[in-house]
């Protein structure tokens, strides 16, 4: 037996065959060759980048740093001159930011003050360095990982008081790098608290308090050693944003207030605001405060953990656990929702308290233990209708002087507000203004005592130029008590029906629906039992479009929304008019075309200044021009171009239905004129639903009006500032209607009289209306034929009115068995809805078309609809009609006493007298089967003739008939 030797395998041959053993000491000598290289590396890039860093920082020290002031001169850098705000014919209104400061000693500052500064601004600011570490090194984190447009970092407190004092606020790295080298410089010079005391002396909180003293004087009339813990967290969060967290102008912003709501209607709140709110709400507002004062709370050592006692979980609209000791633990950050999430019950409402500006400060002083919660608590409730104190300032126009104010620091940054030297020339026309101040605090006087409306406020808008004119919040600003310093011009609210035309406007956009346009005014479930209402709570059936927008009907506006393409649509129309309120991914469905989401009453004015210029849309703007010391312009208005939004001839038309007095209700027009102008209006007056013994009762709540000419245009309303129910016998036109006649009438005193230029291609030309299409020629008259305005005019011609004969059993089809008698001619209307072919929008079209309305509202000779065969016994009846009557009588023109006797196997409904077959007379006879008659007939003039023949024909229940002929003679008595 022969063996072959097993192959080797490849593998195994190259490993043996050329795979070499390395020693010890060689791999020792390649690793020692390896670090060494390593070292000579990192050597080298050590050495780059120290260099480096030492040529970047030279060239940053003299690019940015060298020719920075000495901090030194911090402590005696002030503000050499005031900024003014001038009208536009130069009168002095306001002097801005000329610093009246008080300086005080870090001793003399309370300590409050202290920790509320410092616990909301730089919560590590006694322990770290000029910077703090920790934030920049997030923000560069942030900046690189993110890949942000800016490094959102946190400055502290010395950062801030060099940005705010020495080198320009703007937001850049050139910025960033000087301040913190100066906060290097400051920090290695001053002590912590000097750096402090500099912070607090020097910041604005704006209302020209400049400092803490003045700040503290200005807002609650004491010195800053007395500042308590809510005080100190008022005035620390002012530093922030001074402007937008004013305690005069936007109150709420910095303090809130709860607020009250039926359960039943979350949306509609009631703020308590002032004395008389905390009256009208004291039982539930007494269960709040009760529930704040009796929550116990210790903090749970070593951890970032509170444990809060005495709650109950019904109080709270979230879900909250808490224990069978009513406990619940809860961590500091979490301290703010939990006072957001409180919802107490009581009766039929809710009361709420929603944290703002200062109880962030709050709360941060109690996790840095520099508050107990007991002072905590306390510190709230003192929040609760708390009244800053009333300051007066030097000062003409101050709604409109703030409301620039505010522009320009939002547009410029505070910084360059602050620095001073500027000269400011507006837009506002102080003749013109002071005007308005005057007749809006005396019509809101007058409201006041007839229908409970204790105030007002205006802003108008030269169309001509594109300029704010007159602005009035309230009928007095330095009324802190009622809050009448808010800004109401640039606050959401609910225009309601004043959006009404833009709605309509879509359809004028798409030249798809024309001002006499007939539309219907009916109940109509529009999508799953939404089925909206007029504020009346009536319809008015058939109208046209400029009728239903002048008289303010929902449902029309509503067939607008759908047909103009549903939101989308008129969001986008409206951002093209400035009205950026409008959200493109808001989820406002139907109601908006009611209004019901939120606009500013600026917003309002502006876009109806686009109607008044023919739909050109230019940028309004309250400034003319602001120059520097040396007379340097830093802004001036110039002639911009202009946006066509639509075209002029859609812009007249629709302006024509604005100012058309005939669509108005009637008695509208004795308010709605001024003098011989063309004056275009759109009024608004709202409800709200008041619960009283448990019975609703609708009361009116404000009212808009909005007039506008070719050369200006002006809003006004009146209402009470805390929502407060009328006085609800009413006319609500009568609020705000004399201060804008009074105003208006002023304002166009040394204006000449214009109207809008009619463009060529607006044609006006007769339509039907019961479409919008040519009348037919055949059934054409003056009760349904109407002029409307076009662009493109129609064509066809109507069919909606047809003469058909019918069957007066029951308007069915005549057919050759139709009795003689029964056979009439009628009016056929055939009335369709603007989408037929939706049941929804047409079957309650067809159904008032049939009722008892439709009826005594038209010509009972009209039809909209032939019915089927209706049935009938095609039998007829026996029926025999004599009469006194003989051949060769003689009959006179008008009254003749006649008599005639029939009998039936039918009831009889009538007796006709026809004279050469044309019907002059007839007699109702109720359905009996045998009578006699002996009474008068009338015979017109026109029937006089030597010869002719009279005819008496009784018809039956079924139309069935007989009758009786005489030749006679008719004459004159």
């Amino acid at each position: 037996m022969t063996f072959n030797k097993k192959p080797t395998s490849p593998r195994r041959k190259l490993k043996t065959t050329y795979t070499k053993k390395v020693s010890k000491k060689t791999k020792k000598i390649l690793k020692k060759k390896w670090w060494n290289m390593f070292f000579k590396i990192m050597i080298y890039t050590i050495i780059f980048f120290t260099i480096s860093a030492i040529v970047l920082a030279a060239i940053l020290y003299q690019k940015y740093i060298v020719w920075l002031p000495p901090v030194s001169e911090l402590k005696n850098l002030d503000i050499a001159e005031s900024s003014i705000i001038y009208d536009r014919n130069w009168e002095e209104l306001y002097k801005i930011f000329k610093e009246k400061r008080t300086y005080v000693d870090f001793e003399d500052i309370n300590q409050n003050m202290i920790n509320a500064i410092v616990a909301i601004e730089d919560k590590r600011y006694w322990t770290n360095p000029w910077v703090d570490i920790k934030w920049l090194t997030r923000a560069w984190f942030n900046y690189i990982i993110w890949s942000s447009d800016w490094i959102g970092w946190t400055s502290t407190l010395t950062q801030q008081l060099i940005r705010n004092t020495i080198i320009k606020n703007e937001r850049s790295l050139e910025r960033k790098i000087k301040e913190i080298y100066l906060a290097y410089k400051l920090t290695k010079d001053l002590s912590k608290e000097k750096i402090l005391e500099l912070y607090l002396n020097k910041i604005s909180y704006w209302h020209n308090a400049y400092g803490i003293e003045e700040a503290a004087k200005t807002f609650f009339d004491k010195s800053a050693k007395d500042l308590n813990i809510f005080e100190s967290s008022i005035l620390a969060s002012l530093p922030k944003w001074p402007t937008y967290y004013s305690p005069y102008n936007h109150p709420w912003r910095i303090v809130w207030y709860p607020y009250v709501y039926e359960q039943w209607n979350s949306k509609d709140i009631t703020k308590i605001i002032d004395k008389k709110d905390v009256i009208l709400n004291k039982d539930i507002l007494d269960r709040f405060t009760n529930f704040i004062a009796w929550l116990k709370a210790s903090r749970l050592e070593w951890t970032n953990k509170i444990l809060i006692c005495n709650i109950k979980k019904e109080y709270f609209k979230n879900e909250i656990r808490v224990d069978n000791d009513w406990c619940s633990v809860i961590e500091y950050p979490d301290l703010v929702p939990f006072l957001n999430s409180i919802r107490i019950p009581y009766n039929d409402k809710y009361i709420e308290y929603e944290t703002w500006r200062k109880d962030r400060v709050l709360w941060r002083m109690l996790e840095d233990w520099y508050i107990n919660f007991k002072e905590y608590q306390d510190s709230i409730l003192t929040g609760i209708w708390y009244k800053f104190t009333q300051s007066k300032e030097n000062i003409k126009a101050p709604h409109f002087v703030f409301f620039v104010k505010e522009y320009l620091e939002e547009k410029y940054w505070e910084k360059l507000v602050n620095i001073g030297w500027l000269k400011i020339y507006t837009t506002l026309d102080l003749k013109l203004q002071e005007e308005a101040e005057k007749i809006v605090e005396k019509q809101a006087e007058i409201n006041e005592e007839k229908f409970w409306a204790n105030n007002a406020w205006l802003i108008s808008i030269d169309n001509e130029k594109w300029e704010i004119i007159a602005m009035v919040w309230s009928k007095d600003y330095f009324d802190k008590d009622n809050k009448w310093n808010v800004n109401i011009t640039t606050s959401k609210l609910q225009p309601w029906s004043t959006f009404k035309p833009f709605v309509y406007s879509m359809w004028i956009y798409n030249e798809q629906l024309w001002s006499k346009s007939p539309i219907f005014d009916l109940e109509t479930d529009f999508w799953n039992d939404y089925v909206p209402s007029n504020f009346d709570g009536k319809f008015m059936w058939k109208m046209n479009l400029s009728t239903a927008l002048n008289n303010s009907r929902n449902i029309p506006a509503i067939k607008m929304f759908f047909m103009a393409g549903w939101e989308k649509s008129i969001v986008n129309f409206m951002h093209k008019i400035w009205v950026n309120s409008l959200s493109i991914n808001g989820n406002y469905w139907a109601p908006l075309a009611l209004g019901t989401w939120e606009m500013t009453p600026l917003e309002l004015a502006t876009a109806y200044s686009t109607f008044a210029n023919m739909w050109i849309k230019k940028d309004i703007t309250p400034i003319l021009k602001i120059v520097d010391s040396k007379w340097v312009i830093i802004e001036e208005k110039t002639e911009k171009e202009y946006t066509q939004t639509i075209s002029e001839d859609q812009s007249y038309i629709i302006n024509h239905m604005l100012s058309d007095s005939k669509t108005r209700p009637e008695f509208w027009n004795n308010y709605l004129t001024l003098n011989d102008r063309k004056l275009a209006a759109k009024t608004w007056t709202s409800t709200k639903q008041y619960i009283k013994n448990w019975k609703k009762d609708v009361y009116p709540a404000n009212l808009w009006t909005i007039w506008y000419t070719p050369q200006i245009t002006t809003v006004a309303w009146a209402w009470n500032t805390n929502w407060d129910k009328l006085y609800y016998r009413w006319n609500g036109l009568e609020w705000a209607w004399p201060i804008m006649r009074d105003f208006m009438a002023f304002a166009h005193k040394w204006k000449e009289v214009k109207d809008w230029e009619k463009p060529e291609w607006v044609k006006e030309i007769n339509i039907s209306n019961v479409s919008w299409l040519l009348p037919n020629p055949e059934t054409a008259n003056s009760s349904n034929i109407v002029k409307s305005l076009f662009i493109n005019p129609p064509t066809k011609y109507d069919n909606s009115y047809r003469y058909v004969k019918v069957d007066s059993l029951c308007n069915w089809e005549v057919t050759s068995k139709t009795p003689e008698a029964a056979i009439k001619y009628v009016t056929l209307v055939q009335f369709h809805s603007l989408l037929p072919n939706n049941p929804k929008w047409q079957e309650p079209v067809d159904k008032w078309a049939q009722s008892e309305a439709f009826k005594n509202k038209y010509w009972t000779n009209v039809i909209t609809r032939i019915n089927p065969p209706c049935k009938r016994s095609w039998i007829p009846s026996e029926i025999i009609i004599k009469t006194t009557i003989k051949d060769k009588d003689t009959l006179y023109v008008w009254e003749n006493f006649i008599q005639f006797a029939y009998k039936s196997s039918n009831p009889i409904i009538k007796v006709e007298v026809l004279i050469w077959d044309t019907i002059v007379d007839q007699v109702e006879v109720d359905n009996k089967r045998n009578w006699s008659y002996s009474w008068k007939i009338f015979i017109p003039v026109t029937k006089v003739t030597r010869s002719t023949t009279i005819t008496l024909r009784a018809i039956d229940n079924e139309y069935y008939s007989s009758s009786v002929k005489k030749k006679i003679s008719i004459r004159r008595k």
